[in-house]
């Protein structure tokens, strides 16, 4: 019976001469020596495995769920360290393998490994050893470098927006200095946000104007936010979080302005849109946009042209009246208040142990998200890239909110009764509500179908109280009846 083998080809950036073609070649040309057929190729290119990697390998990870699936027979590697450098996972990935009796053949060692047997088992176990031993040496090689830099003032690693570097015609570094173009932009994004302007504001001008972000990419809040926060743009130099002294360059902004600018952005109790410490509307950051699903609606001030506060999403645009959604949404949660079991969905399910576990993975999480958009925006992922670590992270942040919304105790109403906190609602400040609010719902708000003086209330469908594994709308399917007197209550 001719033995099926799959194979998983892995190259990251650094590796010289390795290209998956070279690999797929080797592995398809010796299988056909050993009598093996070739079954699914799993293909992961110019991605690191090491402890040290922030990039997710797509096929990685659907190479796990097919061999989870059982339909994996013996799995081929170019050589051991193309599964992986990081020694948890690879002993994590051979534990895998042996719990589903797949073999392991490593061409370059020309044989064939069953991890379910001791020696095989401890042979794979070394091969991981020894490749996360290269992989730290590697690491350490860098860092090295990159605090020589650090101590010297240069600057080390990738060039950030707004800086050009200088190199002499026999390609060595000369100096790093404000890129002509860019340099600018970030000068007028410091100088703006120092004058209280609004980071959706400003990106929505640099667009109307045609300034993108590297790649082409349309400037976002956020990404403006991560942009200015780079201390270089100071002309300071950090290592390893910690500020060093100055920078062999020129800053581009004003050291005091810069750090006035970070200040005011990084305030524990300011949201990065607001323009200041003091919460207006009380549903801000409390419910998400089900239109682009990875933003948050945030409160917008009325103006000339429309008078009217709003929530807005930062990233499609989508608005809903402030007003009438904190109208609709004080009705519901006041309902859900006067609820029997009120009690117990004010109270926590699991201790501060597990909260802070729930809180460290979303927080995790999110960083990884948010290191794939600022991938993109420098056009180093494509949409199709990203619209696929989309699709993996936010059901994760999702499921991960959701556990550390149920996990949570407010100490703003700790001790506190569902009658107290009706009785004392008219007079709660908007932090105060917002915490009720996200104890007790997921808020979710879609575009609307029509336009009309009526807010919609089927724009709530998707929104769900926490605990509840259904939402309004499935339940308003259920009653046949969509209104505001048929929001669910559990």
């Amino acid at each position: 019976m001719t033995v099926t083998v799959d194979l998983y080809l892995r190259k990251s950036s650094k590796d010289e001469r390795r290209s998956v073609t070279r690999q797929q070649r080797d592995l398809t040309e010796s299988a056909a020596e050993e009598g093996y057929a070739v079954g699914r190729t799993f293909v992961d290119p110019d991605l690191s495995a090491s402890p040290f990697a922030t990039k997710d390998r797509p096929d990685y990870a659907a190479l796990i769920e097919y061999i989870r699936s059982g339909g994996c027979e013996m799995l081929g590697l170019w050589e051991g360290s193309r599964g992986s450098r990081e020694l948890e996972e690879w002993a994590a990935f051979l534990k895998l393998c042996a719990k589903h009796r797949v073999s392991i053949w490593i061409q370059a060692n020309d044989r064939v490994y069953r991890p379910w047997r001791t020696a095989d088992w401890r042979e794979l176990a070394n091969l991981g050893v020894d490749a996360e031993a290269e992989s730290r040496q590697l690491s350490d090689r860098v860092l090295v470098g990159k605090r020589d830099a650090a101590r010297n003032g240069t600057p080390a690693g990738r060039l950030q927006y707004g800086f050009t570097r200088v190199y002499d015609e026999k390609g060595k570094f000369v100096e790093q200095r404000a890129h002509p173009e860019q340099g600018p932009i970030v000068a007028e994004m410091v100088d703006r946000l120092h004058a209280g302007e609004q980071l959706a504001t400003i990106a929505r001008d640099l667009n109307r104007r045609g300034v993108t972000m590297p790649g082409g990419a349309p400037w976002h809040g956020r990404f403006i936010r991560q942009t200015v926060l780079r201390p270089a743009y100071a002309g300071i130099r950090v290592d390893r979080g910690e500020e060093v002294g100055p920078a062999s360059w020129k800053p581009i902004v004003d050291v005091a302005k810069w750090r006035a600018v970070r200040a005011l952005l990084t305030r524990p109790e300011r949201r990065v849109t607001s323009r200041g410490p003091t919460l207006t509307h009380w549903l801000t950051g409390a419910v998400a946009c089900g239109t682009c699903r990875t933003e948050r609606l945030r409160a917008r001030t009325g103006g000339t042209k429309r008078p009217r506060a709003t929530y807005q999403c930062e990233k499609c645009g989508m608005v809903v009246a402030a007003g009438t959604l904190e109208a609709v949404i004080e009705e519901a949660l006041l309902g859900r208040l006067q609820q029997d079991d009120a009690l117990d969905a004010l109270r926590s399910q699991g201790d501060g142990e597990e909260l802070r576990t729930a809180d460290e993975e979303v927080r995790v999480l999110r960083e990884r998200l948010d290191a794939h958009y600022a991938e993109a925006a420098a056009g180093d992922l494509s949409a199709r890239g990203l619209s696929a670590v989309e699709g993996r992270l936010l059901p994760q942040i999702e499921a991960a909110e959701r556990r550390a919304r149920v996990l949570a105790v407010p100490s703003e109403l700790e001790g506190e009764e569902p009658a107290d906190i009706v009785k004392g609602w008219p007079g709660y400040s908007p932090q105060r509500k917002r915490v009720v609010v996200r104890v007790l719902a997921e808020l979710v708000v879609t575009r609307a179908a029509r336009r009309g003086p009526v807010f919609d209330i089927a724009r709530l469908a998707d929104s769900r109280w926490v605990g509840d594994p259904m939402t309004w709308g499935e339940h308003w399917a259920a009653a046949s009846i969509v209104d505001i007197q048929s929001i669910p209550t559990l």
